[in-house]
């Protein structure tokens, strides 16, 4: 990497345990969310939504409605002559046409028809029971099998089918080997489930001087101004996006919603803010739904057990599809995944993803690798047992080792570094002694059987949107200024949902120019006081986001020194800046201050050096070089700037009475390369893990045939801290040579493990009743049903 990626002199903070900046006003209460924000004259709304999954809408009644005391109007999609329909960036697929309100037809039950917009949100959410629908139903398509039949019901008539995604590249080669050797075959599947963050959506919009101003959960402010001026009819000049303190995203706010749109055009329309806060009804049918999974696996095994060639069919069920942005990719990020860290040289991937009369699919944590992680891993094991061999000496034949790297998998990922083999003997070091202990407490036990499990993997991080779409950009921004008494104001496109953002971004401009933290000031997540970013997702902000940073403090840092070394009369060459102040290193005085080389070159300009420019700040742009963002003509891609691995464990008990799961153990340990705040790592591996349990043993979004929501809140358990078990978290460190830093990622690494660690674990310890465990969730039903 060159030299403008490293820090400015000895890191001070970049790796050491800085407090994240927001946790004394979150933990005082001192935080404003969106709910916080009570502009005066505000109206609120409250949404209609169609309690049919599939029909075509025949008749809107809203005059009673609208006659209720304090409802301002009441819209429906016929209102919205001037808004467009969501535009469609994504590559390979077909167009769903989302518009804000459901115009003729509804596909899922929890559709936006009609929005009542009123004094206060309790009478909006009266009036809106008043407001009449009349439905022809259509029978619904339920499930992804559904979706695939050729006469399943369409979606979308102007559809051959119901595949949005499908790819299905040659498969000639993979197949020749299938048939030559000995194959085993399986399918696997994850279950529907969510998000569920504390803080759940919510939107206000106000108009000042002609200017949208909207206050919102999203986690891109650039991206959703720049979709809003598509959307309405606004340039984009005139839009403001703002993103307060949020309480979560995790994939889910990546997408601007209907309700995003709704509050902006009535803002516009009624001249007064309009606000949208979600209740958790609302957000178990209307907020994005994810997984949902089939994946078959057919493979060529050698005597020994290794796998000599694969090929997977990944199907993703996407609900009705009607979100932005769309919400596909995550099967394609399966089919990047299925190799895992292993030695794999030939494998073939097939990627659909269906439409079904069901809450839209959209972005969550781990977007598609728990899914590829738990096929695989399930089916390592399986290999192991079907040959006789060992399960942890299958994988040891099979995993890269340091000599293999750099090493690009059959989908075209490229691991510059890792730590695949080293991280999995600790994980199995820990994890049996671990398990050891287990199975000598409950041994007598004759209602428990204990076991463990493994799994392996690596993570793409890092990632842009070019190899999955036609427009959006893949690059980080970043403004740093120096200001006259020193302090620094740094703004970036990044965004922070609570991941601690704002942290890193002060902790690496400080090292970066050799200031002291809390000179820093940081500005993100406002679209008119930060220069275009992507925002948050995929882990990418420390490396991306990041790259700029350092860029920006580099061309700051040169300007720092040019000044200082006319005020000091001393090469440029020969200076160091430390906590705020520029000397000759070595000799500690003279000195000048940040403050003194600040305020020459904004107030002093006098001073600066011959022909130098007036100012002390930059603007630096940074995307990734070695990413790829076309495929090539077997489809493989390197769409992320990195890659960070991790092995699993998990030590359970099983209740074999009521098929109950205890974890009494989990490990894990993680390289997401050069580790820069230690306790947010952690805290981010924490988080992880808490929801990869909960998709493996309780969460579940069902649905019956009719396309009925069948789950609300009260069914759907989150995990708390009785279910947590307290994890052993291990740290490795593998820099990668081609991003700022050696920076990885490590937003996902908890999230994508637990699946198939529990499920071998599971297999493990039912062993006796030869259990097919070939699906999530594994709730105490399941398991019970697995014992005779």
């Amino acid at each position: 990497m060159p030299d403008t990626f490293e820090l400015g002199g000895r890191p001070v903070y970049t790796g050491a345990h800085v407090t994240r900046r927001q946790d004394d006003a979150l933990l005082s209460g001192q935080g404003t969310y969106v709910a916080d924000l009570r502009p005066s004259g505000m109206a609120e709304v409250a949404v209609v939504r169609s309690p049919v999954a599939h029909g075509r809408i025949t008749a809107i009644r809203t005059a009673e409605a609208a006659a209720v005391d304090g409802v301002i109007e009441v819209i429906t999609a016929a209102d919205l002559t001037d808004v467009a329909p969501y535009p469609n960036f994504a590559a390979y697929t077909q167009t769903p046409g989302t518009f804000p309100l459901a115009q003729d037809k509804v596909r899922y039950a929890g559709s936006p028809v009609a929005v009542v917009l009123a004094e206060n949100r309790y009478i909006a959410e009266d009036a809106a029971e008043l407001v009449e629908v009349d439905y022809d139903e259509l029978p619904a398509v339920t499930s992804l099998e559904a979706a695939l039949e050729p006469d399943s019901p369409r979606l979308f008539e102007d559809w051959s089918n119901n595949r949005l995604l499908d790819l299905q590249p040659d498969d000639s080669e993979v197949a020749a080997i299938l048939a030559s050797n000995r194959v085993l075959r399986r399918r696997y599947k994850m279950g529907r489930h969510t998000a569920m963050p504390m803080e759940t959506r919510a939107a206000l919009a106000e108009v000042h001087n002609g200017r949208l101003h909207l206050w919102c959960t999203n986690q891109h402010a650039h991206i959703a101004r720049t979709t809003l001026s598509y959307v309405l009819p606004l340039a984009e000049r005139d839009i403001r996006v703002v993103i307060p303190y949020v309480g979560g995203g995790f994939g889910l706010k990546q997408h601007l919603y209907p309700e995003d749109v709704l509050v902006s055009w009535l803002a516009l329309r009624h001249g007064r803010p309009v606000r949208f806060v979600e209740d958790r009804a609302e957000h178990m049918i209307a907020a994005a739904h994810a997984r949902d999974h089939m994946i078959d696996i057919e493979a060529a095994i050698a005597d020994d057990g290794r796998i000599l060639a694969m090929r997977v069919q990944v199907v993703q069920d996407l609900g009705s599809a009607e979100i932005f942005p769309g919400a596909w990719c995550p099967a394609l990020t399966t089919a990047a995944h299925m190799t895992g860290p292993y030695d794999i040289r030939d494998c073939v991937v097939s990627v659909a993803a269906v439409t079904t009369n069901k809450t839209p699919g959209g972005s969550y944590r781990g977007f598609g690798v728990p899914e590829a992680v738990f096929a695989l891993e399930r089916f390592i094991d399986e290999i192991a047992d079907e040959v006789g061999v060992d399960r942890l000496d299958l994988r040891r034949s099979m995993l890269l080792q340091p000599a293999d790297l750099p090493y690009t998998t059959a989908s075209g990922a490229l691991l510059d570094s890792g730590s695949f083999a080293e991280s999995f003997e600790r994980v199995v070091e820990l994890g049996e002694h671990a398990y050891r202990q287990a199975d000598a407490q409950y041994r007598s036990d004759p209602d428990s059987r204990v076991g463990v499990g493994y799994a392996v993997l690596f993570e793409g991080v890092s990632p842009t949107h070019h190899g999955a779409s036609a427009h959006w950009m893949g690059h980080e921004s970043c403004t740093i200024e120096v200001q006259p008494d020193g302090g620094v104001r740094v703004a970036s496109g990044v965004t922070d949902q609570g991941q601690g953002t704002t942290t890193f971004v002060a902790t690496l401009t400080a090292d970066a120019l050799g200031v002291e933290i809390e000179t820093v000031r940081v500005e993100l997540a406002d679209s008119d006081a930060t220069p275009y970013g992507l925002g948050a997702f995929g882990s990418r902000q420390a490396v991306i986001g990041g790259g700029a940073i350092l860029l920006a403090a580099a061309e700051v840092r040169g300007k720092v020194k040019k000044i200082a070394a006319h005020m000091l009369e001393a090469p440029t060459d020969d200076l160091v800046i430390e906590a705020g102040r520029v000397h000759v290193a070595g000799s500690p005085a003279p000195a000048v201050t940040m403050a003194e080389i600040a305020t020459t070159a904004v107030i002093r300009t006098i001073d600066l050096p011959p022909g130098m420019e007036p100012g002390l700040e930059a603007t630096a742009r940074y995307e990734p070089e070695l990413m790829e963002h076309t495929p090539d003509t077997k489809g493989r891609i390197n769409a992320n700037a990195a890659y960070a691995n991790a092995a699993h464990a998990a030590v359970i008990r099983v209740d074999l009475g009521t098929g109950e799961i205890e974890i009494l153990d989990y490990i894990l340990a993680h390289d997401c390369g050069t580790v820069i705040n230690p306790p947010i790592v952690d805290g981010q591996i924490w988080g992880g893990i808490a929801q990869g349990l909960g998709g493996t043993l309780y969460e579940d979004l069902c649905f019956n045939d009719l396309g009925q929501p069948q789950t609300a809140f009260m069914d759907y358990l989150v995990p708390s801290a009785i279910e947590m078990p307290d994890p052993v978290i291990e740290h490795f460190e593998s820099p990668s040579p081609n991003t700022p830093l050696g920076m990885k990622g490590v937003g996902e690494g908890g999230t994508v493990g637990p699946a198939a660690a529990i499920g071998n674990a599971l297999a493990q310890a039912l062993a006796e009743f030869s259990p097919q465990i070939h699906e999530t969730p594994l709730s105490p039903a399941v398991v019970r049903a697995m014992i005779p």
